[in-house]
């Protein structure tokens, strides 16, 4: 997994990374509770009010989870192509912009009852979500206008 925090130290005081970015993070629901936490920190560090955090973090988190049960959930997915990609940036206008991406192909579960509920949450919790699939995989888009 590389991780990526651009921090500009040409001020007195550090001023926090607008990006935050993570790469090929092994898709392994073990690995998500981690990336959860470096998610909000990040968060923190823009001031943002608390209950937005948990709002952009729980998002963050599914769509990370979405990705690991959707895309690679398969026994013929690759082990070298199951990783997800995250990168998230506070913008001069204040919006916070998170994509989570994977290469694998979407794959879903309409037989189980207890499933579905992952992705009307992220749009209940974003301002704005999209979900675009592809035969290259998804990409979950979600905006917060703070």
């Amino acid at each position: 997994m590389t991780a990526g925090l651009a921090q500009h130290t040409d001020t007195a005081e550090a001023m926090p990374a607008p990006e935050f970015a993570l790469v090929d993070i092994p898709a392994e629901p073990r690995r998500l509770s981690s990336v959860r936490t470096d998610v909000q920190r990040w968060l923190e560090t823009h001031g943002i009010d608390d209950e937005r955090c948990q709002d952009i973090t729980l998002a963050t988190y599914e769509a990370l989870a979405n990705s690991v049960e959707h895309a690679y959930c398969s026994d013929a997915a690759r082990d070298d192509a199951c990783t997800v990609t995250l990168h998230a940036v506070v913008t001069d206008d204040r919006t916070v912009a998170v994509d989570v991406a994977d290469h694998g192909r979407w794959m879903d579960h309409e037989d189980d009852p207890r499933r579905g509920r992952g992705l009307p949450l992220i749009h209940a919790l974003a301002d704005h979500a999209t979900v675009d699939t592809s035969p290259r995989g998804t990409v979950v888009a979600m905006r917060w206008h703070l």
